[in-house]
């Protein structure tokens, strides 16, 4: 008589057949749940599990969650106390059992055959890292949509030397400063005990990208478009006030610098984009005081005052070549430590913002 199987033996028949796992932080995500699972189950490749982390959620994202996990051997959940994006994406990667790894947020949407192309190109090349272009997407009101693509040329460095050679440009390009347009090898992330780092808010992807990329050492790139990243809704997160938006912009700005260093590239092809994107950062800043309800206009004054007359600011400004005459329109005030002008154009970039989503992301994707 055949001996049955102890429910350990079933788990590691299961991980055996899991090539990918999929990491999907979640807090307060109930109305994109279904949605997420669907384009999940769509996949044209099949080798993978799901990994939901509910991080603490206070709507119904915990039941929801369960349901949807009985329904789908490949859905697993975890359930843990808030602690932000990091510490919930650190307990996806303390439970998956792929051979790589990648991430999805819950609110985005994906191309069906994403996962079997990145496998596949990551395969093919025995590479540490794949990345796939991506659309930016914006819904504003009246069902008024807005797409950008974002691509980097298909390309596979193979070398530390050719890594080292195209950093800049890849970083450039934006197709550096996600992770859910990515799949990671797992045994890198595990042997350098790579982790994501509470604390960078905002910045917390492309911290984890500039660990990957001092330890690893071969990248393929793909420029089909693939990932659906929901950039901005009506009444979002990016439209609300942070009085933390500067340090956090400033600690960036530091971090790459040190970045592009250990990376042995630190010439005058980084100093100009680490300087130019800090300061196009400031902008935002800038735009970012107006969303607060609290201070008055002469605080607001003040406050970006202190920001453009801050001494990395002004190092920065040196250095940085916007490319488009818009950019170079909109930063002429900083770059002249003008506060009124600055304040001027802070409350223009707030106002379209406000009024015309649609219209802020054309123009801030085409700098």
């Amino acid at each position: 008589m055949a001996r049955r199987k102890s429910s350990r033996e079933k788990e590691c028949m299961h991980d055996e057949k899991v090539i990918l796992s999929i990491i999907v932080p979640v807090f307060n995500g109930a109305e994109y749940l279904r949605g997420c699972a669907e384009h999940l189950t769509r996949q044209t490749f099949t080798k993978y599990e799901v990994i939901f982390v509910n991080d603490g959620s206070t709507d119904n994202s915990g039941d929801l969650l369960e349901k949807i996990v009985e329904q789908n051997s490949k859905f697993k959940v975890i359930h843990k106390p808030n602690g932000g994006t990091a510490s919930t994406r650190n307990a996806g990667l303390d439970a998956a059992v792929g051979k790589y790894v990648t991430f999805l947020d819950c609110d985005d949407e994906l191309d069906s055959t994403i996962y079997e192309k990145m496998i596949n190109m990551i395969e093919r090349h025995n590479a540490d890292m794949v990345t796939c272009g991506f659309y930016f997407k914006v819904e504003a009101q009246a069902g008024n949509i807005y797409l950008e693509k974002n691509t980097y040329p298909t390309a596979f460095y193979k070398t530390r030397d050719a890594i080292k050679e195209h950093l800049v440009e890849m970083w450039d390009s934006d197709i550096m400063s996600n992770v859910w347009n990515k799949v990671y090898r797992m045994s890198l992330i595990k042997n350098k005990k790579l982790r994501y780092r509470d604390g960078h808010v905002y910045t917390e992807d492309r911290v984890f990208n500039r660990q990957f990329l001092e330890n690893c050492e071969s990248i393929a790139f793909a420029d089909e478009c693939l990932y659906y990243y929901v950039r901005e809704r009506v009444g979002s997160t990016t439209e609300k006030y942070r009085d933390d938006y500067f340090s956090i912009r400033l600690k960036e700005f530091k971090e790459f610098q040190t970045h592009f260093k250990n990376m042995g590239v630190w010439n005058d092809k980084a100093k100009e984009y680490v300087c130019r994107e800090f300061t196009e950062r400031i902008a935002g800043c800038i735009e970012n005081i107006f969303h607060s309800e609290k201070m008055s206009n002469c605080e607001k004054y003040q406050q970006i005052a202190s920001v453009i007359h801050h001494k990395d600011v002004r190092l920065a400004v040196r250095y940085a070549r916007c490319r488009s005459l818009k950019m170079r329109i909109f930063i002429l005030p900083i770059k002249c430590n003008w506060t009124f002008g600055a304040y001027a154009m802070g409350k223009i970039i707030y106002t379209i913002r406000k009024h015309n989503p649609v219209l802020f992301h054309k123009l801030k994707n085409n700098r």
